[in-house]
């Protein structure tokens, strides 16, 4: 938020926001790389020493987004957001306050011992002693904490406050913020999957809580090849918050969530949405479960802002998952979103980075939909179905499953992909008239 914003009271930033938003520029926040660089295993990346170890989640990620952005020629078409820190305030607004004072206390024994140290399997620190944080890597432990990680983490989420703030007062109706750490792994209670602090579902929350008349319903869309299991947690019973994850789904796959059946409990009960893809899936795949999952579910909803957990590792070769995207297939996705946000919630579509762990390929990634984001709007039809396009028979499967298991829920999936998806022709039928499944063109 800019500063001349700060003091003025809810109401009144409300009110400098109308439908015609800044379609014509983008925000960028988190790139502040002396700040997000304290987040790593093998200590100062500048004075890193000869064989000390390294972890996938380090600040060469940023790096390697920074330098996409920057090599495609687009860095200096981007709206550079100030750095902002979330408070503890705005961070309880998804986690306990038992947890985040875990953190702290974590922060603090890494710094007394000048190294990292390892959370507990599970990412629960309540009521955890020294002892058991300063004990070596041990299995089941994946993500580490230094000195200066909780500020990194706090700066990630403040990333994305800041394009909140940015897009709900007048400002850039798209942005991408460049979070480090990432998030989706991290539940109320849990920091776990290289995540300490949930960015994206912060956002969500934040949203609704400090723009009521703006912000009533939040879709978050969750790409990461991984399940982020940690946002459906925070949002499984809220019917306000619409969560839909496309990822990859097999045995001991992490984090071993994400079920089609997996639909929300109580009043949420039909808000959580899992496309559990198997092993393999690729553009065409990802393209027709946003076609017949995304796209319908997203229409029924009606979102007043769309907010995108980015993450790239279901790139092909990218060493923590086994799908075969590319690099395009993100850009033309982010492209659809674009226009879905455009009929749906004036235009405000948010991405938070979240994984993405092969330095090449995340850079092409973060290129293509920084390229798209800036982009003009299409007058096309969001996720338009070509008829060339084919997927396997496993993948095509995952998606009649995500939608046959929300056919009686309030999003009514089944029916809502044969009314949204083929609005330019009509629909194959067998003999006797009933639409075929699962095939690409249904």
């Amino acid at each position: 938020m800019a500063p001349s914003q700060r003091s003025q009271p809810v109401e009144e930033q409300a009110a400098m926001s109308s439908p015609s938003l800044a379609h014509d520029r983008v925000a960028i926040a988190g790139h502040q790389q002396e700040i997000m660089q304290e987040h790593c295993y093998g200590g100062n990346p500048t004075k890193r020493q000869k064989g000390k170890g390294v972890h996938h989640e380090e600040p060469q990620r940023l790096r390697a987004c920074i330098a996409g952005i920057t090599m495609g020629g687009l860095w200096r078409k981007l709206t550079e957001l100030t750095a902002r820190r979330a408070t503890d305030e705005e961070l309880a607004l998804c986690h306990s306050r038992e947890h985040l004072a875990g953190l702290e206390a974590a922060s603090r024994t890494a710094a007394r011992l000048r190294r990292p140290i390892w959370l507990p399997p599970g990412g629960c620190l309540e009521g955890l002693g020294e002892d058991e944080l300063t004990g070596k890597h041990a299995t089941g432990c994946d993500t580490y904490l230094t000195a200066g990680s909780l500020e990194a983490a706090r700066h990630a989420s403040g990333a994305m406050l800041s394009l909140v703030d940015e897009c709900l007062t007048g400002g850039s109706s798209c942005g991408l913020a460049l979070c480090r750490p990432p998030g989706h792994h991290a539940g109320r209670c849990s920091s776990t999957g290289f995540c300490l602090l949930n960015n994206v579902a912060v956002a969500a929350r934040y949203a609704k809580t400090r723009y009521p008349h703006l912000v009533k319903r939040v879709l978050i869309f969750d790409w990461d090849v991984h399940h982020g299991q940690g946002t459906q947690e925070i949002f499984e019973s809220d019917p306000e918050v619409l969560v839909l994850s496309i990822h990859e789904f097999e045995a001991g796959f992490y984090p071993n969530t994400g079920a089609a059946t997996e639909t929300g409990d109580g009043a949420g009960s039909g808000y959580t949405v899992n496309v559990a893809m198997p092993p393999g899936f690729g553009d065409a795949c990802l393209w027709l479960a946003c076609a017949k999952v995304l796209l319908p579910a997203a229409r029924r909803f009606k979102p007043d802002l769309i907010l995108v957990s980015a993450g790239f590792d279901a790139l092909e070769g990218d060493p923590m998952g086994d799908a075969k995207c590319t690099p395009l297939v993100f850009g033309q996705v982010t492209s659809a979103l674009k226009m879905l946000a455009r009929d749906l919630c004036q235009g405000r579509l948010l991405l938070g980075l979240e994984g993405g762990y092969a330095s090449a390929g995340l850079a092409l990634c973060v290129e293509e939909v920084a390229r798209a984001l800036l982009q003009p709007l299409k007058d096309d039809e969001p996720f338009a179905i070509k008829k060339d396009l084919s997927a396997k028979q496993e993948s095509l499967l995952a998606i009649y499953a995500t939608r046959l298991a929300h056919r009686t829920l309030p999003l009514r999936l089944l029916e809502g992909s044969k009314s949204a998806l083929v609005p330019f022709g009509k629909r194959k039928r067998d003999v006797g008239g009933s639409a075929k499944e699962p095939c690409a063109e249904s």
